[in-house]
């Protein structure tokens, strides 16, 4: 087929070159070594690195090319830059495929499926490093995974199913997760309804954080109450999230405790001290870290340690820190949903869903073993041993989601799918700018005179910052800066990316916070989040009066205005609505 012309070679930092020797002897190495991000320039690569290390490349390279870089720079095979979804014409944008069907192959006398050609996802070189430095652990665990950077097929019949167009975001998206597969669905909530439907059946039981996204919650209690689920909601501790997945009321839970000598003893092994008995009904517990608009921390990992002794899915929300920030697949979670219209989109125009899986191993499936036997996971010797979730149990909620998806016409639409892949693109820019902008914010509003409290988990003060530092895998890179009021601070790489969302409380109650949204100029008073612009809003307003949000609380999505700018809006309208200024129409 007609491929670009020219070749693409190597340099140690910031990209590829052209060289004469690589157009003439038609050699196309790998165009990034496999250093972190934030890795000093001249880095080369180590000599003992494996092929299948130097076909990592950074999260900045997959971002800003849409995925496939390993495909497009793999020598064994490549031929060239053959462009997205083998695409010839050397577009650098990928097409968009309007078609509702596909035509049969009849070229051999059959009725045969076409077949659409689907490049390996890629590996982030990131998720192979702490730090910088490297992980030897990850590498010993996935070792055998993306041994061949070869293409497959997938059949092509009907486009609610198979269009072209959600491969290329499906397989990106799971690249930053770490997953094994994902699946865009027409919104999030969209999403979350696939996973209830996918993990719940009558009869069953999930544990639902009470502080999170607002609609979500009112989903599954109201999709509970309509399926015969039990609906248990937690706060963000570990010990009521416990609580919750084993079915009982606070009453229970407290006298429950008695039974054993310490908290530590009572969590993460409630079974094994015999102070609650697995009445094996819970199968989903849903986790929102931080939680929406409080900001509350979540441990993951913990949260993964009880899903395992219930053999339940942990699902987690990742809209708000996105991948750059948080990969719960890591932490232990078995999927990953996010709202894509927020930041993964990242410009206010699509409405998307999307879940990720977590990554199976199908080495003992293909010798025929039998899952459950070959998936049991001991996760502590006191007398017994605990299985989790199986690789096969994964592979059938992951089944599920995709009939969910197909039959249940939750699908998104081309172009939605061609805008989704078009802001990623420059996700990587876009959340640090944000995460900077939003730290720097915290720390300044949180020493205003008007401001009661600031929300934030990148705040030391934070009660759920520990966590956050211990479960955030996104840092910036080393760099001083001054700031516009002389203010001068060191980040280090042990500052991690606390995401770009956080919420004030201001001084003078709910009629104080509904001023400041009428009297700021830059930030612009509108639901929604992750975007480019920056957002206020008073939750309360948008809940209802049964809401448990404060009145008081304006939740704040950081755009990529000057932060700046940004701070002496918000300043300014916090002080005039203090005063009781009143907004006159023209002022």
């Amino acid at each position: 087929p007609a491929t670009m012309s020219g070749v693409r070679g190597k340099r140690s930092w910031g990209g590829d070159v052209r060289t004469d020797n690589d157009a003439t002897t038609g050699s196309n190495p790998a165009v990034n070594d496999g250093v972190p991000n934030g890795a000093p320039p001249g880095t080369s690569s180590r000599p003992n690195e494996t092929n299948q290390q130097q076909k990592r490349h950074s999260v900045d390279t997959v971002l800003a090319q849409a995925g496939f870089v390993g495909h497009r720079t793999d020598a064994s095979h490549a031929t060239g830059n053959n462009g997205f979804l083998g695409d010839t014409t050397g577009s650098l944008i990928p097409p968009i495929f309007p078609s509702t069907t596909y035509a049969r192959d009849t070229s051999r006398g059959g009725y045969d499926l076409r077949h659409l050609v689907t490049y390996p996802k890629d590996e982030i070189a990131e998720h192979h490093h702490v730090d910088g430095e490297k992980n030897d652990n990850y590498d010993a665990k996935h070792q055998n995974e993306g041994a061949t950077h070869q293409p497959t097929t997938r059949p092509l019949m009907y486009s609610r199913p198979d269009n072209p167009g959600y491969t290329q975001a499906e397989s990106l998206i799971a690249s930053l997760e770490g997953g094994e597969n994902a699946l865009l669905f027409s919104s999030g909530m969209a999403a979350v309804a696939a996973v209830a439907a996918s993990t719940l059946k009558h009869g069953d039981r999930c544990a639902i954080p009470k502080n999170c996204y607002f609609a979500v919650r009112v989903f599954f209690q109201d999709y509970c109450r309509r399926n015969g689920v039990e609906c248990y909601l937690y706060d963000d501790s570990h010990e009521d999230m416990t609580r919750a997945a084993y079915g009982l009321s606070r009453e229970e839970f407290e006298s429950n405790q008695k039974q054993c000598e310490t908290m530590e003893k009572l969590s993460p092994v409630l079974v094994d001290w015999g102070a609650f008995k697995n009445d094996e009904k819970c199968k989903l517990i849903w986790v929102e870290t931080p939680s929406n608009p409080t900001w509350r921390v979540t441990d993951i990992q913990k949260a993964s340690q009880l899903a395992k002794i219930l053999r339940a899915t942990l699902c987690c929300d990742n809209t708000v820190l996105t991948p750059l920030c948080c990969r719960p697949l890591s932490l232990g979670a078995d999927l990953v949903m996010h709202s894509a219209t927020k930041y993964l989109n990242g410009h206010s125009d699509v409405v998307a869903g999307v879940v990720v899986g977590r990554k199976v191993d199908w080495r003992d499936w293909r010798a025929g073993d039998d899952p459950d036997d070959t998936y049991k996971i001991c996760l502590r010797q006191v007398g017994k041993s605990f299985q989790s979730i199986t690789d096969a149990d994964q592979f059938t909620v992951f089944q599920f989601l995709q009939k969910t998806r197909s039959f249940g016409g939750a699908v998104l639409g081309p172009f939605e799918a061609w805008l989704l892949v078009r802001g990623l693109r420059t996700l990587h820019v876009r959340v640090r700018a944000q995460c900077a902008s939003a730290l720097y914010l915290a720390r300044k509003l949180q020493k205003h005179p008007d401001v009661a409290e600031v929300l934030y988990p990148g705040l030391a003060n934070h009660p759920g910052h520990a966590i956050a530092v211990q479960q955030q895998s996104g840092s910036y890179a080393e760099e001083c800066y001054v700031d516009e009021t002389g203010d001068e601070y060191q980040k280090t790489k042990a500052d991690r990316m606390f995401g770009g969302m956080l919420s004030v409380r201001v001084k003078g109650g709910g009629a104080v916070a509904i001023a400041v949204t009428g009297r700021v100029k830059i930030w612009t008073p509108a639901t929604s989040l992750g975007g480019v612009e920056s957002l206020v809003e008073h939750r309360k307003s948008v809940e209802g009066p049964h809401s448990e949000t404060p009145d008081d609380l304006l939740r704040l999505s950081v755009g990529l205005e000057n932060p700046a700018d940004l701070l002496l809006d918000l300043e300014a309208a916090i002080e005039a609505a203090a005063k009781g200024a009143v907004v006159i129409e023209g002022d």
